[in-house]
């Protein structure tokens, strides 16, 4: 999901060339965009059921019932032998929020709540979106300065150093292009999380729609330099896009496996008695899924070694707002579009 400051990674981006590209506004959500899976989720139940609670069964999990290495949060969800058998479900109390429409419904009869799922979407899906952001973030000199980075295939941003760039320059300019296999599984995992996500709280699948999706990258050899580096603050993604309605992270590394902390943290939203913060390690093609409300605010702990890379992606029911994403991998802007981004850094 997102960290902690304001912006969103949807911003202008400037050149691909690194000797012509100035810095640009959108650099600030760099923090932004960083976290950042049937049947109903609960029915109608009394709230206050305590977060961290929940039915899954899967070995290796345990609910809240250890403290991992790098968070002070009892485990939700652990990385464990074995991936889960089902899902870990916990309800919640929903925040006061308006919401019309299907969006609205389950919040309108207490089913805030959130999920993690293992074993989300194809495991060769899963493969081939890891192996396309290590090629690319590889291809853009390592992305950002500080640790976190962005690739947003909508925008056609990708971050580099202290800025975003459009990423269909950077390709011209390297020669390279994303391959129809990428193009199509990315697609068929953007489809299969809202299948998923509309399957576990009960949303019309056809009215459930594609907000902000993004990929992020979390490097932890690198220092953060600016506070748009810092992605471990605690946010809640409401208030911070003004758009989620529900939020899913689809993981593509493992804890310990691939990088050290980086767990991703649900803390108490302050709504139920003894209600505590309760942690979810990383799993590759695990999915995180939640209301995306004050109801769970979260963060996630800094990286100290290794690469993190997650999927972020967000859903609405506002036609509006589906339709201001704009279609993925989009070509190469016209030259005087560059010039115009470059004149706004």
């Amino acid at each position: 999901s997102a960290a902690a400051a304001s912006g969103s990674s949807r911003g202008s981006t400037a050149s691909a060339r690194p000797s012509s590209a100035g810095p640009v506004a959108a650099a600030a959500a760099l923090s932004v965009v960083l976290a950042l899976a049937g049947g109903f989720l609960f029915d109608p139940a009394p709230a206050g059921v305590a977060a961290g609670s929940g039915t899954g069964t899967g070995a290796g999990t345990g609910a809240a019932v250890g403290r991992p290495a790098g968070t002070s949060a009892a485990i939700w969800a652990s990385t464990g032998d074995l991936a889960l058998g089902e899902p870990l479900l916990a309800n919640v109390t929903c925040a006061a929020h308006g919401v019309e429409g299907a969006c609205g419904a389950p919040r309108t009869h207490g089913r805030c709540a959130r999920f993690v799922l293992d074993d989300a979407v194809p495991e060769a899906d899963a493969q081939v979106l890891r192996k396309m952001i290590e090629w690319i973030m590889e291809e853009a000199w390592g992305g950002g300065s500080g640790p976190p980075s962005v690739v947003d295939l909508h925008q056609g941003s990708i971050s580099y150093k202290e800025q975003f760039i459009e990423l269909a320059a950077l390709m011209e300019f390297k020669q390279i292009s994303f391959t129809e296999e990428q193009k199509a599984t990315y697609q068929r995992v953007r489809q299969a999380l809202r299948g998923i996500v509309s399957r576990q709280f009960g949303i019309p699948e056809n009215d459930l729609l594609h907000d902000f999706s993004f990929f992020s990258h979390i490097n932890g050899s690198k220092e953060a330099n600016t506070i748009h580096d810092e992605y471990w603050h605690q946010h809640t993604d409401t208030e911070q896009y003004g758009t989620f309605e529900y939020t899913s992270l689809l993981y593509l590394s493992t804890l310990r496996e691939d990088f050290d902390g980086g767990e991703f943290v649900f803390e108490s939203s302050g709504t139920q008695e003894g209600e505590r913060a309760v942690a979810v390690e990383p799993r590759f093609n695990r999915l995180v899924a939640f209301t995306s409300d004050a109801e769970n605010p979260h963060r996630v702990e800094k990286v100290s070694r290794g690469i993190r890379i997650a999927l972020t992606a967000a859903f609405t029911c506002s036609a509006e707002k589906a339709d201001a994403m704009g279609p993925a991998f989009p070509p190469k802007r016209p030259e005087a579009e560059e010039v115009e981004a470059g004149a706004v850094a």
